[in-house]
């Protein structure tokens, strides 16, 4: 049963992508030997539905280079999987031993503990969800970039409105500097007595 659903996966899996096309086979419909025949295409009649002339996909299998490259992919899906389900298989049977060596109400007390630490850790995900997207919202509205709500704190509330606050000082902070690097660097021209006007300083609504 394993096996079946394992090899239903990586059939799937393998099927997903669209094969490479093989060597010498791009757009001159040359085979991968090289052999120089045209390709089913070339041969099909004026008129006539390409669909239908398609190969199918036993007819494509028999293409060396493609049937190696459905191979790779389907021991690539089968070998993914059984190190997934070996994981899983141990895993189970670590947990199995562990509440066999426990008494009643061990048991009974170590399940209750399970089930309260998968519902906190699903209700910690839905927070962080949503106070990432309030956190967007907010930064949105502040005229900042949104990407900086990756790397606000959005394990509470409360971390949440701190780590806004120290996100916004330093985004500040760096923008200030980058405009007193350029107006460092910026060097007032002056002709017949009368300084022009630079452009990034009026930008600013600086004189």
């Amino acid at each position: 049963m394993f096996i079946t659903a394992i090899n239903a996966l990586a059939v799937i899996a393998a099927m997903s992508r669209p094969f490479a096309a093989p060597d010498g086979g791009g757009a001159g419909g040359q085979d991968p030997a090289g052999a120089g025949e045209p390709s089913g295409n070339a041969n099909t009649p004026a008129g006539t539905d390409p669909k239908q002339t398609e190969p199918s996909f036993d007819d494509m299998l028999k293409n060396k280079a493609y049937q190696s490259e459905f191979d790779k992919r389907v021991n690539k899906a089968l070998e993914t999987a059984k190190e997934k389900w070996d994981a899983d298989a141990k895993a189970q049977a670590d947990e199995a031993a562990k509440l066999a060596k426990m008494k009643a109400d061990e048991k009974e007390e170590y399940q209750r503990k399970q089930r309260e630490d998968a519902l906190a850790k699903r209700e910690a995900e839905i927070t962080r969800r949503e106070l990432h997207a309030e956190a967007i919202t907010q930064l949105t509205a502040d005229g900042l970039p949104a990407s900086l709500a990756d790397i606000v704190d959005c394990t509470s509330a409360d971390n949440c409105k701190k780590s806004m606050e120290s996100v916004k000082k330093a985004f500040g902070e760096a923008v200030e500097k980058a405009v007193n690097d350029k107006l460092k660097g910026t060097t007032p021209k002056t002709g017949g007595g009368n300084n022009s006007e630079d452009p990034f300083l009026a930008g600013l609504g600086i004189k």
